[in-house]
């Protein structure tokens, strides 16, 4: 008997990607399986990939809009050591995933999609190249996330509105990292019934969800401001970035968030430190003209950073064990004149 999962990131995405995927499988029974089956629904970055599947089964697991780690391979590897035979769908942008095609698809057999857009589009290109059609409503949020993703721009009032749904998700899953949430997005997303676009205009006839986390997004925007703006002012300057140490200042959740933010303000690219409940030392580097890709390549190479993701202007890893902040600085002091 099938069993189909989606494993999707946390950000909005992972949830718009995730949607059209359980409305392909759930409301029209065509992909993957040629049946409607019900679909689980499992959220997840990288870190943690492990847990989320470790001693559990499918015949068919989709993962969405995650980079491709270590730990993911290790959460998929653990899976074939337990006997679990499984179809891998694997759709997303970021570069280590793309750099990782040949080794996922040689040791797991799996189907590798990729593709220089929001992991929403690499989605909804698959499945209309495969006959399959998605909701107009799923198309407004498929674009709203192409234009935080860098896309067009050329949107109605209506689309509009929607970026800002769009956004205010993101943050209040960053923010609560709740799975219940997320499912509820996923499926919300994934419901054919439209919604008509003066009401959304409006306002009105939204979910009370989606008004949770616009309410979230706000009180998140002014805390998120105020932290920005004092770590701002204590950035150092290490060459040509700005180094900021937020370590027992602020915790894991939203350090993306945290790091553009800071980006904004200080105008240069910015290294961000924050540490996770467990003591792990994540490194967040963000930029505009390419410098954070540049900058998590050249630490990676040099040993300093694990399980790199991200894209060219944000980018996200782990500090490896034993790399002092002194060593930091002077790495990527020497780093400076390559950078630019």
């Amino acid at each position: 008997m099938s069993s189909v999962v989606v494993i999707g990131d946390w950000d909005a995405d992972g949830v718009v990607a995730s949607a059209q995927l359980v409305y392909a499988q759930e409301m029209l029974g065509v992909f993957p399986v040629r049946s409607r089956v019900s679909v689980g629904l499992i959220p997840s970055g990288p870190r943690g990939f492990r847990e989320r599947v470790q001693g559990r089964c499918w015949s068919h697991v989709l993962v969405v809009d995650i980079p491709f780690t270590s730990d993911v391979d290790e959460g998929l590897s653990s899976m074939l050591g337990s006997g679990c035979r499984f179809k891998l769908y694997y759709f997303d942008h970021h570069k280590s995933t793309v750099e990782s095609v040949g080794y996922v698809e040689r040791v797991y057999g799996g189907l590798v999609v990729t593709g220089g857009f929001s992991t929403s589009v690499i989605v909804r290109n698959f499945l209309e190249k495969h006959g399959i059609r998605i909701t107009p409503r799923l198309k407004h949020f498929v674009e709203a996330v192409s234009v935080i993703e860098g896309g067009s721009r050329s949107l109605s009032l209506a689309n509009g509105k929607i970026i800002g749904i769009v956004a205010a998700i993101s943050k209040h899953l960053n923010r609560t990292k709740d799975p219940d949430v997320w499912c509820k997005y996923v499926r919300w997303l994934a419901d054919p019934i439209p919604f008509d676009d003066i009401e959304l205009r409006l306002g009105i006839e939204v979910p009370s969800l989606i008004n949770e986390s616009l309410k979230a997004s706000k009180e998140a925007d002014e805390e998120l401001k105020d932290i920005a703006t004092s770590l701002a002012m204590s950035a150092k300057r290490v060459g040509y970035v700005r180094l900021v140490d937020a370590r027992g200042k602020w915790g894991s959740r939203g350090a993306s968030a945290l790091a553009s933010a800071i980006h904004k303000m200080v105008g240069e690219p910015v290294v961000l430190l924050v540490e996770r409940t467990d003591g792990i030392v994540i490194v967040v580097i963000r930029s505009s003209r390419g410098e954070a890709g540049r900058i998590v390549e050249a630490l990676h190479i040099l040993g300093l950073i694990q399980d790199k993701g991200g894209h060219e202007n944000i980018a996200v890893a782990r500090l490896s064990n034993n790399v002092t902040l002194a060593h930091l600085e002077n790495i990527l002091l020497r780093l400076s004149p390559y950078i630019r």
